[in-house]
């Protein structure tokens, strides 16, 4: 609450209206265009740091390519198979992550199904949870301290670097402050005897239950709140209600608790060199503070000013808040060990508190402006120096290793439109984990932007990968792909693109350049067979085998006919049952010639077949695919996904010999 204690010579006084909340008020000497004016300079400053956090977030919306967090998250959220269901979404999150809690990835599952799956569209959600974060922020520090405080609170924390990469990480924590602000706010009013409403009450119990299913380190809000709650406010029928109210929302998250504890309990102890309680408040204050240190000493002693002239007790109330959730977290990474040099997000629910402080010290004073503005603009300098140095990142996860990464956005935007289904990629990248599996995931980085996005598969080459296994990588590659795309940066060609290059055309032939810009050159290969101008065209088989696709080619100059078929099957028992059959076929419907091979004799995934034509006679012939039994010799009846023909022996080519 507001106190009484501020000055009463001041232009603005406020009062209670009947929702509860401070508004301000004229008093006798106070002009009506005045009150007007601050309002308008209020609403305006609070739109220009909205927009600032905007900014801010915006920046980093397409600056990295996801690292291995968010690679988790969009996994969970369906990107590679969607649309997923809520029930799909949980499934996923548990099957990977079990001691995670699931809302955020079940909104970012709906979210993703309106927006898109690009990582622009995906870090937007966070976005604009931490643009709710930030004016939830404005709205308690206001009811607490009043407007100057609110303002240069909103301001510190859009200015903190390490807060700022979290607005657009597509992770929970940017929902997780916006849920707690909104929560703490309310609780702040409902344990001040506020005039609320049922509205009120429900959003409370809402936002508790919401808090549980964000993220488990919300229990550290709950825990300061609760002991703030039970120690220092007066027990009244408001005070049970409150703690009812609580209890509700773990109600409401009951049926999924049991789900996150035995989660916890099976990552217990996996957390490798956590860090000492001493380091991890070196960690927290360096952070806090912008990478600026020294940025401590005049806070502390404008505090001590503060608290001198003006003794809030809403400070302490704070303080007292802010001093268990920091000692809570203290003692659970002394008992588990939960806390490394990149997990220091672990403290940002802590973070908007001592922001409220420091912007209600700054403003309490009586020569607050000149301090305030100076300090700030320090605070600001340093947070920028901070980011641009890229320090901060580390302490963020593995975002600073991404860099290595290529620009895997700009490979998606790029190519957008121009690939087929069974393309392949070659690409090259100083970092391979760029195309490795995350560990809390079934896919690589590799995975969400050219399958999720470009519904094609491929792999990045580390860029000084020594030769002998170049060459082998590259073979198996192209034993798998009949075409590949092959993408570099012209601008800085990686040190094996020439040997990687002269290892495609040795069997594979040059077609068009998707995409030709300064720093970014993407060139389709294609086996011969196949040809530049191939569209894939595929035969689904009863027995659930599957021609992914085909291509035949008569060459007249050599005579022979060659056909490349490439084969999937569900099951590797069935290589062993089925032979096929690839058939010269006269006018006549006679069989003149014929190569039969079990689907095992390297047909899968693919082959190709060349039969003679040199002693045929000049006519008309078919080629045409037979897959039958090879016990029993009944034929498979298939269906071509292109002619919509359904027949057990179907054409892969006409052509005709001259005479």
């Amino acid at each position: 609450m507001r106190n009484d204690s501020r000055s009463r010579g001041s232009l603005i006084s406020h009062v209670l209206d009947s929702s509860g909340i401070y508004r301000p008020m004229a008093t006798a000497d106070t002009p009506k265009a005045t009150i007007q004016r601050n309002r308008l300079v209020a609403i305006a400053a609070m739109t220009i740091i909205l927009l600032l956090a905007f900014a801010q977030g915006a920046h980093g919306l397409n600056l990295d390519p996801i690292w291995a967090d968010e690679l988790a998250s969009v996994t969970f959220m369906g990107a590679f198979d969607p649309p997923y269901s809520p029930t799909q979404v949980i499934g996923s999150v548990q099957e990977y992550s079990p001691d995670q809690a699931p809302l955020y990835f079940v909104l970012g599952a709906y979210w993703a199904q309106v927006a898109g799956w690009s990582q622009f569209a995906l870090r937007s959600l966070s976005l604009y949870l931490a643009m709710v974060f930030v004016a939830g922020l404005y709205r308690f520090a206001h009811d607490v301290f009043g407007e100057r405080a609110a303002l240069f609170a909103a301001l510190l924390v859009t200015t903190n670097s390490f807060v700022v990469l979290y607005f657009h990480d597509i992770r929970m924590y940017t929902m997780l402050m916006a849920v707690g602000i909104l929560h703490t706010w309310l609780y702040w009013r409902l344990a001040q005897n506020h005039r609320t409403t049922r509205s009120a009450w429900c959003l409370f119990v809402v936002s508790s239950a919401l808090l549980f299913y964000t993220h488990n380190f919300s229990t550290i809000l709950f825990a300061g709140l609760g002991s703030y709650h039970v120690l220092l406010v007066g027990k009244s029928r408001r005070w049970l209600e409150i703690v009812l109210g609580w209890c509700l929302g773990a109600v409401i998250f009951s049926p999924y608790a049991p789900y996150v504890i035995a989660g916890l309990q099976f990552n217990q102890g996996v957390t490798a060199n956590p860090l000492g309680a001493a380091d991890v408040l070196k960690l927290f204050v360096y952070l806090l503070a912008n990478g600026a240190s020294l940025l401590w000493l005049p806070i502390l002693s404008i505090g001590a000013v503060a608290l001198w002239q003006k003794r809030d007790p809403s400070v302490l109330r704070l303080g007292f808040i802010a001093l268990v959730m920091v000692g809570l977290i203290l003692a659970l990474n002394w008992r588990y060990g939960i806390i490394t040099a990149t997990r220091l997000r672990y403290f940002l629910l802590v973070w908007f508190l001592i922001a409220i402080l420091i912007a209600y010290y700054l403003t309490a004073i009586r020569l607050w402006k000149p301090v305030a503005v100076i300090y700030t603009i320090l605070w600001t300098v340093a947070g920028y120096q901070f980011l641009q140095s890229g320090e901060v990142i580390t302490y963020a996860g593995l975002m600073a290793r991404d860099r290595q990464y290529p620009p895997l956005h700009d490979y998606v935007y790029a190519l957008s439109g121009k690939t087929q289904e069974l393309d392949y990629l070659i690409g090259f990248s100083e970092n391979d984990r760029v195309s490795r599996v995350s560990y809390n995931s079934s896919n690589s980085t590799s995975d969400y932007y050219l399958g999720a996005q470009l519904g094609i598969d491929g792999v990045f080459l580390h860029s000084s990968k020594k030769r002998y296994r170049l060459e082998r990588d590259v073979r198996d590659i192209l034993q798998s792909h009949p075409h590949v795309l092959l993408a570099h940066d012209p601008s800085n060609a990686p040190l094996n693109y020439a040997q990687t290059l002269a290892v495609i055309e040795e069997t594979y032939i040059s077609c068009t350049s998707l995409v030709e810009e300064p720093a970014l050159r993407i060139r389709k290969f294609a086996h011969p067979v196949m040809g530049c101008d191939h569209r894939p065209v595929s035969i689904d088989y009863d027995n659930d085998v599957r021609l992914i696709d085909r291509a035949a080619y008569y060459d007249a100059d050599r005579e022979i006919v060659q056909a490349l078929t490439w084969w999937d099957v569900p099951d590797a028992d069935i290589l062993d049952e089925y032979n096929i059959s690839v058939q010269i076929i006269s006018s006549e419907w006679n069989n003149v010639r014929q190569v039969d091979r079990h689907l095992y004799d390297s047909l899968v995934p693919w082959n190709v077949i060349e039969l003679p034509t040199d002693d045929l006679t000049p006519r008309e012939y078919r080629l045409m695919l037979v897959l039958y039994d090879r016990e029993t010799g009944k034929r498979v009846n298939g269906r071509d996904q292109l002619s919509g023909e359904s027949a057990k022996i179907l054409p892969l080519l006409a052509f005709s010999v001259p005479a």
